[in-house]
């Protein structure tokens, strides 16, 4: 009789929202062109925190980071002393468009409409956080 393999992970399930987090934060600073200032992080719950932290210690230059839709106790006490000694900002937006508007960077930290890049910086960079175990 022959065997088979066991079916393989699911992609989302072997990651932590640290790790995906970590993901993006890598691509980002790959991918993006020096002398980034903003980043929008787009997302709610324990994710968003994840994604600030490593946008923080992984991505020089954020000037900015705006959340929307804003978390509930915003900002965190770690994220916001952790944002403050790189000397970036951490703002919430009351609405998607205006989170959005002239951002470097936009992390997509779950589900969510797609994005209106006429709203974004020409150099924008869009990445979609890679799913996590919950």
């Amino acid at each position: 009789m022959p065997r088979t393999a066991p079916p393989a992970p699911s992609y989302g399930a072997a990651l932590s929202y640290e790790a995906a987090a970590q993901v993006c934060a890598t691509a980002a600073r790959t991918l993006l062109v020096p002398r980034v200032s903003s980043a929008t992080v787009l997302g709610t719950g324990p994710a968003v925190a994840a994604h600030l932290a490593a946008l923080v210690r992984e991505v020089p230059g954020l000037g900015n980071i705006t959340v929307h839709p804003g978390p509930a106790r915003w900002p965190h006490p770690e994220a916001a002393a952790l944002a403050a000694a790189q000397g970036t900002v951490l703002v919430t937006a009351a609405s998607r468009d205006r989170a959005l508007l002239g951002a470097d960077l936009v992390v997509l930290a779950g589900p969510t409409l797609p994005v209106d890049r006429a709203l974004l910086s020409p150099s924008a960079v869009v990445i979609q956080a890679p799913p996590t175990a919950a």
